[in-house]
């Protein structure tokens, strides 16, 4: 049995080079690729940076050693210290009020001015900002979007929470509201 093999038509053509309608599909993938990316860095843009006085003011309003966390849309200056629970309470017996932030939340980098207010309070309550991803009281608690403020008393009992805030006299009403009610 004898088999002979002819190129087709369409073999030689191809090898000739691209028809006009390959080229066009093969730049419209490649601009929708470009397009894709400077859209991808337009949106997620840059990283946020480390303020030293927040910084500052955080660690002296946790009582304790912060970590900052940059992100896209905020940083967030996570409190170490675990929150108080009924198994490992605070020892001061000292009200404390969580602020819950994601790197990525753009209206809790509006609210940074939090740290600065709450210095003239820190004779009444600890106040210690946590990155919901980083802390596991945000499930407990029911913490399901950022930014959200919680009251807890020395052994983790929820006293009473609010969202976001848009100044910091709106702040400072949700907190001397508390204390009246205390």
């Amino acid at each position: 049995m004898n088999i002979s093999i002819t190129p087709s038509a369409t073999a030689a053509s191809w090898r000739r080079g691209w028809n006009w309608k390959l080229g066009a599909a093969v730049t419209a993938v490649f601009l929708l690729a470009f397009a894709a990316v400077f859209w991808t860095r337009g949106e997620a843009g840059s990283q946020t940076t480390i303020d030293p006085e927040t910084l500052a003011l955080a660690g002296a309003n946790a009582r304790g050693f912060v970590t900052a966390i940059t992100g896209s849309e905020h940083t967030v200056y996570h409190a170490n210290d675990p929150l108080p629970e009924a198994k490992a309470h605070r020892e001061d017996g000292r009200t404390t009020l969580v602020w819950f932030t994601t790197t990525s939340c753009a209206e809790c980098e509006q609210e940074s001015f939090a740290h600065a207010v709450m210095k003239d309070f820190r004779k009444d309550f600890v106040f210690m900002e946590k990155e919901m991803g980083r802390e596991p009281a945000a499930g407990r608690l029911g913490v399901e979007s950022a930014p959200g403020f919680v009251w807890l008393d020395a052994e983790g009992n929820e006293l009473g929470r609010f969202g976001a805030v848009a100044d910091e006299a709106a702040l400072r009403a949700q907190v001397d509201t508390f204390l009246a009610s205390r």
